[in-house]
């Protein structure tokens, strides 16, 4: 099998590119990596910021397995063991759902950049998702890595994507 190309996501934190390189490095010729290959301690540089999602189907629903200590310290509430579809704030709830759906299916890493209101809360966040399983190109587990600050906007207020 060849090598897959390496995805151009245009990554503005040095943390995220970091990460999306090591998992370049564990998933080799595959789609992505196994989860029994991802060993947080060689990324403890972003390590906080990382939130584990479990992939469930039928229906597909996503749990968080863990949340990252830093970004429980910054929302103040920790999500590990809760679903994503019974979070509060229906807006964004829906917004992380269409993104998780999307590497889900596609077995590819996304980014997304967001800096805007979501059910009257302001976020700022530079996000990748990276897909991880057993058994390509069935996803059983999301890395999604969350760099809260704040991102570049055109004059109307649009974010930058």
């Amino acid at each position: 099998m060849a090598k897959s190309k390496a995805p151009d996501l245009q990554l503005e934190d040095d943390r995220l590119r970091r990460l999306l390189d090591y998992w370049l490095e564990k998933r080799g010729a595959r789609l992505f990596p196994s989860k029994a290959e991802i060993d947080p301690v060689e990324f403890r540089y972003v390590l906080g910021y990382v939130t584990l999602v479990d992939v469930e189907r039928d229906p597909r629903r996503y749990r968080f397995r863990l949340d990252g200590s830093i970004l429980v310290e910054l929302s103040g509430t920790d999500y590990t063991g809760r679903y994503l579809d019974e979070l509060p704030g229906e807006e964004y709830v829906a917004f992380i759902k269409e993104t998780y759906d999307r590497v889900v299916d596609s077995g590819e890493p996304y980014r997304y950049r967001k800096n805007g209101l979501f059910d009257r809360q302001h976020f700022s966040e530079e996000t990748l998702i990276l897909p991880l399983g057993d058994s390509p190109p069935k996803v059983e587990m999301l890395m999604v890595a969350v760099i809260p600050g704040n991102l570049p906007h055109r004059e109307d207020g649009k974010v930058v994507i």
